[in-house]
């Protein structure tokens, strides 16, 4: 079931009057094209979101309203005005841009202080049962929730045929998921607070399912700039009882995840390419966009090929990420020599 948007000035006007407060002005953080604004109140700015499916948006809701005495890592909701949701503002500083824009040696920090917020959230959400509410597949159909077909389409359309038996996977693939996740763990989902907090937003996706997706969604993140071994080791060393009672099986399905999930993000990199050209990094980070820039797919195709190296059953993959490689590469050496020479 889906809503029609209100307009700006009526986000304006109804943002004013549950506040009590004038609207100084709103601002679209990740795009007009986003359902989530930001509004200047003249003591704060709050966050105003709408979602087109209601669906979500009541799911959305839910989570939040339960995890808010539950963990300080996720937004606190604000109240409701029809089918707006007011919010507090995580802040200005979206963990993609910050992680991206300080010094290799210090983004470790930040990346622990992730993951860590990330298990804090799963950890909240299963106290207060969240496990019992949350669905266990997407409200809204996706076309590449199925990972396991993706392999096949991935090398129909690079004409590299491989052998992958999907069987040999991590049991986890075929069990039934028993856990609540946040989904759709993107580093532009979070943001770095005032308060040296990194909070996690976007919650219309949350489900059941086992606890690494995650972080199998940060490891491929292709705007993501830290490797595979560095963020394995930082979860691997973070997990706790309360996260499972199979630390070594709960690391083999997080690889093999994340191997599966790179080539979602590979795949949609290129297509995002095909239909609208290659963009600049800077335009990606500051408005959340999908990484379709050659270098960013060439890191995340290395990303790739060395986490798939880790497991059996993914080994069989590592011709795909090389030929994406090769093709990024392709792509980025002629836009590489003309700026040596500008």
């Amino acid at each position: 079931m889906t809503e029609p948007l209100l307009t700006p000035p009526q986000i304006l006007q109804a943002t004013a009057t549950f506040f009590g407060q004038p609207v100084q002005k709103l601002t679209a953080p990740g795009g007009r094209s986003r359902s989530t604004l930001r509004a200047y109140l003249p003591d704060r700015t709050v966050i105003v979101s709408q979602r087109r499916n209601q669906a979500r948006a009541k799911l959305e809701l839910m989570v939040l309203q339960q995890l808010m005495n539950a963990t300080e890592h996720a937004p606190q909701v604000l109240g409701t005005s029809g089918t707006l949701v007011f919010q507090t503002d995580a802040g200005p500083n979206r963990l993609n841009w910050a992680v991206n824009a300080m010094p290799a040696d210090q983004r470790m920090a930040l990346a622990a202080s992730a993951v860590e917020a990330l298990f804090d959230i799963q950890r909240a959400g299963r106290r207060v049962g969240l496990h019992h509410c949350v669905p266990t597949g997407p409200i809204e159909r996706h076309t590449d929730d199925d990972l396991l077909p993706m392999v096949t389409e991935f090398s129909k359309q690079l004409h590299l045929p491989v052998t992958f038996d999907s069987n040999s996977l991590s049991p986890l693939f075929r069990a039934a998921p028993d856990r609540f996740v946040k989904w759709d763990c993107r580093s532009g989902n979070a943001a770095l607070g005032t308060d040296g907090r990194i909070r996690w937003f976007d919650f219309e996706d949350a489900r059941l399912a086992h606890g690494p997706e995650d972080f199998a969604w940060l490891i491929a993140d292709e705007v993501w700039p830290i490797e595979a071994a560095s963020m394995l080791t930082l979860i691997r060393d973070r997990l706790t009882a309360e996260d499972t009672t199979d630390p070594k099986g709960y690391m083999v399905y997080l690889q093999e995840f994340a191997t599966l999930q790179a080539i979602r993000r590979i795949r949609l990199i290129f297509r995002q390419a095909k239909s609208n050209g290659w963009l600049d990094r800077t335009r990606i980070l500051k408005l959340d966009m999908v990484g379709a820039n050659p270098h960013m797919g060439e890191r995340l195709a290395l990303r790739g090929a060395d986490i798939a190296r880790l497991s059996d059953s993914t080994t069989p993959l590592l011709p795909l990420f090389h030929a994406a490689v090769s093709l990024f590469r392709r792509v980025r050496e002629p836009i590489d020599a003309v700026k040596k020479t500008e």
